[in-house]
């Protein structure tokens, strides 16, 4: 999840006025995660094993859950990091052909809703290691967040199928439009719900689903994806790629790349202190909702990762190399025969 790249500088400062920390146990994590993808054939020989070993996708993780431990940081590492072999998979032909993408991701989608272990219908090894993050996912869970957090995976995965029909069409996204995509199309809703399951506690419902948390929950997805575009613009022109809000603004608004990656930063500035903003008002909102005390401490914890998410993503983007490298070699999936089993503006 959560990933575009390509070589935009990287020392674009961006303001986030928020503590980050990395997780203790980041090496032990990054030595599980690479026996992973190798088990599930997600990263497929030497060479691309070492080019994706140079990207530092472990240390995202490590950057976003500081306090996960055991195997609870193995289990988000690889619930983050599968999202780059998974984006790797639409970088090429297959991309651009939507009835191939439907067929995968209705698949991955349909993972979910099935008990934990069955193993998935599509045999692929993105297929069967969703399925293994899912079945670790859910150990402890509520039945309302498995159905919150299984919402947020189908829509994160069809966002692909309305991005390859975008590219197949040669569509020019207006602004709006490209923003209501994004958001479902960057990751973050899955990824912000392993904040519950990393810290073993769920936020009471009647708080979470709050104008106010929802919108604080948006302000960081937009952060992330806003310095995540921000990376990325290069290698999505390079591609071919109209996903991409630095270069929509350059060809909507007529001006330099320069000034594009300009506007596009005071967003996610603008955005990142409506977050704490809101941030600062949560105490009076479980006063009026009547949030007892260890629903307000569940509710500052999944704030804190909140904030952890937004500056590890930033500090991770601005040293990974895979934001100048090439895409990887991944095994492709094969859907076609599966095996049964402010002058900156604001954002929409």
């Amino acid at each position: 999840m959560l990933e575009r790249g390509a070589a935009m500088p990287q020392d674009i400062s961006f303001y986030l006025p928020f503590q980050g920390s990395i997780n203790p146990g980041a090496g032990r994590a990054r030595i599980h995660h690479l026996d992973w993808v190798r088990r599930y054939g997600l990263v497929v020989g030497e060479a691309a094993l070492r080019r994706y070993q140079g990207w530092q996708v472990t240390d995202l993780a490590a950057y976003a859950y500081p306090e996960a431990a055991g195997g609870d940081l193995d289990l988000v590492t690889d619930a983050v990091c599968i999202g780059f072999p998974l984006d790797d998979l639409f970088d090429g032909p297959l991309g651009r052909q939507p009835e191939r993408v439907a067929q995968l991701v209705t698949e991955l989608a349909a993972i979910p809703y099935r008990a934990p272990g069955t193993p998935p219908a599509l045999d692929a090894p993105i297929a069967r290691a969703y399925a293994d993050v899912w079945r670790r996912s859910v150990v402890g869970m509520s039945p309302a967040w498995r159905a919150r957090a299984a919402a947020n995976l189908g829509r994160f995965f069809r966002a692909y199928v309305r991005e390859a029909r975008n590219r197949a069409k040669g569509v020019v996204l207006d602004e709006a439009a490209y923003v209501r995509l994004r958001r479902q199309a960057v990751g973050t809703a899955p990824c912000f719900d392993l904040i519950e399951r990393a810290g073993h506690f769920e936020v009471p419902a009647g708080v979470f689903w709050s104008h106010e948390v929802r919108l604080l929950t948006r302000c960081a997805g937009d952060v992330v994806f806003l310095c995540n575009d921000v990376h990325s613009a290069e290698r999505e022109e390079a591609q071919g790629d109209p996903h991409n809000l630095v270069l929509i603004r350059q060809r909507a608004r007529g001006c330099t790349r320069e000034e594009a990656v300009r506007q596009v930063t005071r967003l996610a500035t603008s955005r990142a202190r409506v977050f704490a903003a809101l941030a600062a008002r949560l105490p009076e909102l479980c006063e009026r909702l009547g949030v007892d005390a260890r629903g307000q401490a569940d509710l500052d914890r999944y704030v804190a990762g909140l904030r952890n998410w937004m500056v590890g993503n930033q500090r991770w983007g601005v040293v990974t190399t895979r934001y100048g490298g090439t895409p990887q070699a991944t095994e492709p999936p094969r859907p076609a025969a599966p095996t049964p089993a402010g002058g900156a503006g604001s954002l929409p």
